[in-house]
Protein backbone atom coordinates (compact mmCIF):
# COMPACT_ATOMS: atom_id res chain seq x y z
CA UNK A 1 0.00 0.00 0.00
CA UNK A 2 1.37 3.40 -0.97
CA UNK A 3 1.60 6.15 1.59
CA UNK A 4 0.48 9.62 0.67
CA UNK A 5 2.80 12.53 1.38
CA UNK A 6 1.52 15.77 2.89
CA UNK A 7 1.15 17.02 -0.71
CA UNK A 8 -1.07 14.04 -1.61
CA UNK A 9 1.48 12.23 -3.83
CA UNK A 10 2.15 8.52 -3.63
CA UNK A 11 5.54 8.19 -1.86
CA UNK A 12 6.42 4.72 -3.20
CA UNK A 13 6.39 6.02 -6.78
CA UNK A 14 9.07 8.64 -6.15
CA UNK A 15 12.71 8.13 -7.00
CA UNK A 16 15.38 8.02 -4.30
CA UNK A 17 16.65 11.43 -5.38
CA UNK A 18 13.20 12.98 -4.94
CA UNK A 19 12.76 11.26 -1.58
CA UNK A 20 16.18 12.54 -0.48
CA UNK A 21 15.31 16.13 -1.46
CA UNK A 22 11.95 15.90 0.33
CA UNK A 23 13.63 14.34 3.39
CA UNK A 24 16.20 17.13 3.39
CA UNK A 25 13.32 19.56 3.70
CA UNK A 26 11.96 17.69 6.71
CA UNK A 27 9.48 15.27 5.11
CA UNK A 28 9.42 12.35 7.57
CA UNK A 29 7.23 10.19 5.33
CA UNK A 30 9.75 10.48 2.48
CA UNK A 31 12.59 9.57 4.85
CA UNK A 32 10.61 6.58 6.15
CA UNK A 33 10.25 5.39 2.56
CA UNK A 34 14.02 5.64 2.04
CA UNK A 35 14.55 3.63 5.21
CA UNK A 36 11.99 1.03 4.13
CA UNK A 37 13.66 0.70 0.71
CA UNK A 38 17.26 0.49 1.84
CA UNK A 39 17.18 -0.39 5.53
CA UNK A 40 17.17 -4.19 5.15
CA UNK A 41 20.18 -4.14 2.79
CA UNK A 42 22.03 -1.70 5.04
CA UNK A 43 21.40 -3.97 8.00
CA UNK A 44 22.58 -7.12 6.17
CA UNK A 45 25.74 -5.30 5.18
CA UNK A 46 26.38 -4.10 8.74
CA UNK A 47 25.88 -7.60 10.18
CA UNK A 48 28.46 -9.04 7.80
CA UNK A 49 30.93 -6.23 8.42
CA UNK A 50 30.59 -6.62 12.18
CA UNK A 51 31.11 -10.39 12.21
CA UNK A 52 27.51 -11.31 12.81
CA UNK A 53 27.02 -9.08 15.84
CA UNK A 54 23.40 -8.10 15.33
CA UNK A 55 23.21 -5.59 18.17
CA UNK A 56 26.29 -3.73 16.92
CA UNK A 57 24.88 -3.82 13.38
CA UNK A 58 21.58 -2.32 14.56
CA UNK A 59 23.48 0.44 16.34
CA UNK A 60 25.61 1.17 13.27
CA UNK A 61 22.60 1.37 10.96
CA UNK A 62 20.67 3.51 13.46
CA UNK A 63 23.59 5.91 13.79
CA UNK A 64 24.05 6.07 10.01
CA UNK A 65 20.36 6.77 9.44
CA UNK A 66 20.41 9.47 12.11
CA UNK A 67 23.33 11.12 10.31
CA UNK A 68 21.52 10.72 7.01
CA UNK A 69 18.42 12.48 8.40
CA UNK A 70 20.54 15.34 9.72
CA UNK A 71 22.65 15.74 6.57
CA UNK A 72 20.20 14.97 3.76
CA UNK A 73 19.68 18.70 3.23
CA UNK A 74 23.36 18.94 2.22
CA UNK A 75 23.28 15.81 0.02
CA UNK A 76 24.62 16.93 -3.38
CA UNK A 77 23.62 13.89 -5.40
CA UNK A 78 27.16 13.12 -6.63
CA UNK A 79 26.39 9.48 -5.92
CA UNK A 80 23.12 7.64 -5.60
CA UNK A 81 21.26 7.91 -2.32
CA UNK A 82 21.69 4.18 -1.83
CA UNK A 83 25.48 4.42 -2.27
CA UNK A 84 25.62 7.37 0.12
CA UNK A 85 23.64 5.44 2.74
CA UNK A 86 25.95 2.45 2.39
CA UNK A 87 28.97 4.72 2.84
CA UNK A 88 27.46 6.10 6.05
CA UNK A 89 26.88 2.55 7.34
CA UNK A 90 30.38 1.51 6.30
CA UNK A 91 31.86 4.42 8.26
CA UNK A 92 29.80 3.48 11.31
CA UNK A 93 30.88 -0.14 11.05
CA UNK A 94 34.51 0.92 10.83
CA UNK A 95 34.08 3.13 13.88
CA UNK A 96 32.41 0.27 15.76
CA UNK A 97 35.26 -2.09 14.91
CA UNK A 98 37.81 0.43 16.14
CA UNK A 99 35.94 0.89 19.43
CA UNK A 100 35.51 -2.75 20.29
CA UNK A 101 38.10 -4.70 22.18
CA UNK A 102 39.96 -7.38 20.29
CA UNK A 103 38.62 -10.87 20.78
CA UNK A 104 41.00 -13.48 22.11
CA UNK A 105 41.99 -15.91 19.42
CA UNK A 106 42.32 -19.60 20.12
CA UNK A 107 45.96 -20.51 19.46
CA UNK A 108 44.83 -23.72 17.78
CA UNK A 109 43.33 -21.61 14.99
CA UNK A 110 46.71 -20.03 14.31
CA UNK A 111 48.65 -23.29 14.16
CA UNK A 112 49.20 -24.66 10.73
CA UNK A 113 47.66 -28.02 9.97
CA UNK A 114 50.53 -30.47 9.49
CA UNK A 115 50.88 -32.06 6.08
CA UNK A 116 50.47 -35.48 7.64
CA UNK A 117 47.07 -34.57 9.11
CA UNK A 118 45.41 -36.19 6.13
CA UNK A 119 47.69 -39.21 6.33
CA UNK A 120 46.68 -42.67 7.32
CA UNK A 121 45.68 -43.11 10.96
CA UNK A 122 48.76 -45.28 11.59
CA UNK A 123 51.06 -42.49 10.42
CA UNK A 124 49.30 -39.96 12.63
CA UNK A 125 49.52 -42.30 15.63
CA UNK A 126 53.24 -42.92 15.10
CA UNK A 127 53.90 -39.18 14.76
CA UNK A 128 51.92 -38.48 17.93
CA UNK A 129 53.82 -41.19 19.82
CA UNK A 130 57.16 -39.87 18.55
CA UNK A 131 56.26 -36.38 19.71
CA UNK A 132 55.26 -37.68 23.14
CA UNK A 133 58.53 -39.61 23.44
CA UNK A 134 60.52 -36.53 22.45
CA UNK A 135 58.69 -34.45 25.05
CA UNK A 136 59.60 -37.00 27.73
CA UNK A 137 63.21 -37.11 26.55
CA UNK A 138 63.46 -33.32 26.66
CA UNK A 139 62.12 -33.23 30.21
CA UNK A 140 64.91 -35.64 31.21
CA UNK A 141 67.63 -33.30 29.88
CA UNK A 142 69.35 -30.90 32.25
CA UNK A 143 67.77 -27.43 32.08
CA UNK A 144 70.53 -25.68 30.06
CA UNK A 145 70.74 -28.52 27.55
CA UNK A 146 66.96 -28.51 27.13
CA UNK A 147 66.85 -24.70 26.79
CA UNK A 148 69.70 -24.68 24.27
CA UNK A 149 68.15 -27.48 22.21
CA UNK A 150 64.66 -25.91 22.13
CA UNK A 151 66.00 -22.44 21.27
CA UNK A 152 68.12 -23.87 18.46
CA UNK A 153 65.99 -26.67 17.00
CA UNK A 154 62.49 -25.32 17.60
CA UNK A 155 62.98 -21.55 17.61
CA UNK A 156 65.93 -21.49 15.13
CA UNK A 157 67.99 -19.02 17.14
CA UNK A 158 71.68 -18.63 16.37
CA UNK A 159 74.33 -19.71 18.88
CA UNK A 160 74.99 -16.07 19.72
CA UNK A 161 71.30 -15.38 20.32
CA UNK A 162 70.98 -18.45 22.53
CA UNK A 163 74.05 -17.37 24.48
CA UNK A 164 72.45 -13.97 25.03
CA UNK A 165 69.17 -15.53 26.15
CA UNK A 166 70.91 -17.91 28.56
CA UNK A 167 73.53 -15.44 29.75
CA UNK A 168 76.49 -17.51 28.62
CA UNK A 169 78.95 -17.75 25.73
CA UNK A 170 78.53 -19.27 22.27
CA UNK A 171 81.13 -21.87 23.17
CA UNK A 172 79.11 -23.02 26.16
CA UNK A 173 75.99 -23.17 23.97
CA UNK A 174 77.83 -25.38 21.46
CA UNK A 175 78.81 -27.71 24.28
CA UNK A 176 75.28 -27.79 25.71
CA UNK A 177 73.83 -28.54 22.29
CA UNK A 178 76.39 -31.31 21.66
CA UNK A 179 75.52 -32.98 24.99
CA UNK A 180 71.77 -32.48 24.45
CA UNK A 181 71.92 -34.10 21.02
CA UNK A 182 73.99 -36.99 22.34
CA UNK A 183 71.56 -37.57 25.24
CA UNK A 184 68.56 -37.37 22.93
CA UNK A 185 70.17 -39.80 20.48
CA UNK A 186 70.51 -42.36 23.25
CA UNK A 187 67.02 -41.77 24.66
CA UNK A 188 65.36 -41.78 21.24
CA UNK A 189 67.34 -44.79 19.89
CA UNK A 190 64.19 -46.86 19.54
CA UNK A 191 62.76 -44.31 17.05
CA UNK A 192 65.59 -44.53 14.55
Amino acid sequence: MDVLSPGGERVAQRSDAVLARRSGLGDRVAFAELVDRHGPALYRYAVRMLDGEHHAAEDAVQEALTKAWVHLGAFRGESSVKTWLFRLVANECLSARRRRRPRPVDDAVLTAIPDDARAAPETVTVATDLRAALDVALVELPWRQRASWILREVESLSYAQIAEVLGTSSTVVRGQLHRARANLAVTMEQWR
